[in-house]
């Protein structure tokens, strides 16, 4: 694992953003990214596989041994995850844990390192009974004895009026219980209180989305004084356009911002108020950093109280302590340029807000977490970010201008992903 990682840090402190080959170096760190396969194989290495790690057949029978041990049925695509690069259920993953007799903090860290994942999602009556028994060392059909008792959850909308349960008051009352039956009696009492996650990342990304969008917010101010649209020309300059705009537009207009995307060059890829047709096969990023990607709808829903999945709230909960950070300080000093200490105070920022919600801090092996890594050691972090993603923008252009002209039956690819 240090050696990887260590590779990977190396990358981030090797590139700069003047440099003759960017987009090159760029492209080259983005198919770097171990895929699950091989943060598998290094698992498997420290918990005693033998032999080549070439040899597929020797780590698919390691692997089913270890689950014949524990009596858990046998995952039937094994194989598949070596020779097809293909990703893991969290199920899978949990048996995996329970196969190799981990603990609470090494299932974490399998989680966060091997699966880039978060831990345990302590409003998951599921995963609340797995840390309950992976910290008593039951088996994993003990597990499932009690998850049978309990009954069951309908994900609902997060409702900051009432009382909420926050993970770490869950996790809190968890390592008090002795018994089975205290579990039990604890969820079935709560179950309402279980029909929804990510509370505190919730409030987080609301309380930060004000500070930016409030009308003398971070987002105005930043555009009054020093803001440069994508193009140099702001999608709307008409006062009376600008009026008649949706909360939703609003979004997309703030959202574009951040990114240093906002202008009309954005509309020549018909987005339809979504960058996926930028994102989607785009060699600067890597697929699990495409995966969630912040976007206009995720950010919407989170501020409607509707259910996102995990990695959509944390990549955006990151996005806007990154930019809430930066533009502040932008505004104190009217430049761009980071002072002193900035780069390790904004990224303890994010950390903090990232173990208060229960997610995995920033990990320069994530792809996503490696781009906003890379930008913050610049001396100008919030250009650089935005300067990554303007060449994830002409790359795909350039692509689409090459398509128009060697197959035009193509054209419609970027504005109609599959």
């Amino acid at each position: 694992m240090g050696t990887y990682t260590e590779f990977i840090e190396y990358k981030r402190n090797e590139i700069f953003p003047y440099d003759d080959n960017y987009m090159e170096e760029l492209q080259e760190v983005a198919e770097m990214f171990r895929n699950f396969d091989e943060a598998l194989d290094v698992f498997l290495v420290e918990h005693g596989c033998g032999g080549e790690l070439s040899n597929i057949e020797t780590k698919v029978t390691f692997i089913s041994l270890k689950f014949e041990q524990q009596k858990i049925k046998i995952p039937r695509n094994i194989r598949k995850w070596f020779t097809e690069h293909t990703r893991i259920e969290r199920k899978t993953a949990f048996q995996i844990c329970f196969a190799f007799n981990l603990g609470v903090i090494d299932t974490n860290d399998f989680f966060r390192r091997i699966c880039l994942q978060r831990g345990f999602d302590c409003h998951n009556t599921y995963e609340v009974v797995y840390f309950y028994a992976l910290n008593h060392k039951l088996c994993y059909q003990d597990a499932w004895q009690v998850i049978d008792q309990v009954p069951k959850i309908k994900t609902g909308k997060v409702d900051f009026a009432e009382d909420v349960m926050y993970t770490a008051s869950i996790v809190d009352e968890l390592e008090k219980f002795n018994d089975v039956s205290e579990l039990v009696s604890f969820i079935t009492d709560h179950i309402t209180e279980f029909g929804y996650n990510n509370v505190t990342a919730y409030e987080y990304i609301h309380k930060i989305w004000d500070e930016i969008s409030s009308e003398n917010g971070l987002a105005l101010s930043e555009k009054k004084n020093l803001y440069t649209s994508f193009d140099g020309i702001e999608e709307e300059n008409n006062a009376k356009i600008k009026s008649k705009r949706t909360r939703e537009d609003s979004i997309w207009g703030i959202y574009l911002q951040i990114l240093g995307l906002s202008g009309k060059n954005i509309s020549s890829i018909d987005t339809d108020r979504s960058l996926k047709p930028i994102l989607k096969n785009n060699k600067l990023l890597h697929p699990l950093a495409e995966e969630s990607f912040p976007d206009r709808n995720g950010i919407n829903k989170i501020l409607n109280g509707e259910h996102v999945s995990y990695e959509s709230v944390r990549k955006i909960l990151i996005l806007l302590v990154f930019y809430k950070f930066w533009v502040s300080r932008v505004l104190e000093k009217n430049n761009y340029e980071a002072n002193y200490g900035d780069t390790d105070r904004c990224t303890a920022m994010i950390n903090d807000c990232l173990m208060d919600a229960g997610y995995p801090e920033l990990y320069v092996g994530n792809p996503f977490d490696w781009i906003v890594l890379y930008a913050l050691i610049d001396d100008n972090p919030l250009i650089t970010f935005r300067d990554y993603m303007g060449e994830m923008f002409y790359l795909k252009k350039a692509e689409q201008s090459i398509g128009s002209i060697y197959a035009p039956e193509r054209d419609t690819a970027l504005t109609n992903p599959e």
